[in-house]
């Protein structure tokens, strides 16, 4: 068995065991798509890539972090399961294929945030996953995340840390709440949301690209408060 299909099942049988739903698949375009979601912590989103894959028998790229791209052991295992290098030209790339690559644009500041943030969206200037959509024409479909940002406690601000601890700079380093780092056992549920059309926006045009970026960060918020709402029994439109 190939890494990649041992990762797959491995991934679907931990989903299983956690009981992860992954809802609205069916909204996935046939062609290409970027799929956009909140970084809650990261590796979770394993799940809904395995989904998808899964249902629609087609291939899902993930937009990796640079710094793993550094560490030999790390690439060649990101590199098995379909985790790519996050640059705009690869993202570029696999979309002109009509492929279906998934984002996390807040990443590692959004996935080590502290608990007062708990599913915010740290994307700050951060507009290049709208500008690779445009030029090449891909739906964006927004994809929400529940559970995963209550797995740890963390407290303060970790890039702070990193300066104060390791002398570095953009070098989180997260800190939890209690002495022994240990996960709450919390429902995962992953909802896809309606794809966003960047047709007709002109990649030159700032303020039409900042507009697309809030549409799509709108989106995202709406699928999270729904889904936390009806996990409590909340009534949502």
């Amino acid at each position: 068995m190939t890494t990649g299909r041992f990762y797959a099942r491995s991934v679907q049988t931990l989903g299983r065991l956690l009981g992860v739903e992954v809802c609205g698949i069916e909204q996935i375009p046939q062609g290409r798509a970027l799929l956009v979601a909140n970084h809650a912590f990261g590796f979770d989103v394993a799940f809904p890539i395995e989904a998808i894959s899964r249902v629609t028998g087609r291939q899902v790229w993930a937009l990796g972090e640079h710094l793993w791209w550094k560490v030999p052991v790390v690439r060649r295992i990101a590199a098995s399961v379909g985790v790519v290098d996050g640059r705009r030209d690869v993202a570029t790339r696999l979309l002109s294929d009509d492929q279906l690559v998934v984002v996390l644009p807040g990443g590692l500041r959004e996935a080590v945030k502290p608990r007062e943030l708990r599913y915010a969206l740290l994307w700050g200037k951060r507009f290049g996953f709208v500008d690779v959509a445009v030029r090449t024409g891909s739906p964006i479909v927004p994809l929400a995340c529940t559970g995963a940002d209550e797995f740890f406690d963390f407290v303060g601000n970790p890039y702070a840390r990193g300066r104060r601890w390791l002398h570095a700079r953009g070098i989180p380093v997260p800190l939890p709440a209690r002495i022994l780092p240990i996960p709450h056992l919390v429902p995962l549920r992953y909802v896809v949301g309606e794809p966003i059309s960047a047709a007709g926006v002109d990649p030159e045009d700032e303020r039409a690209v900042h507009r697309l970026r809030r549409e799509v960060e709108g989106a995202l918020h709406e699928l999270i408060e729904g889904a936390l709402a009806r996990r409590i029994g909340v009534p949502y439109p």
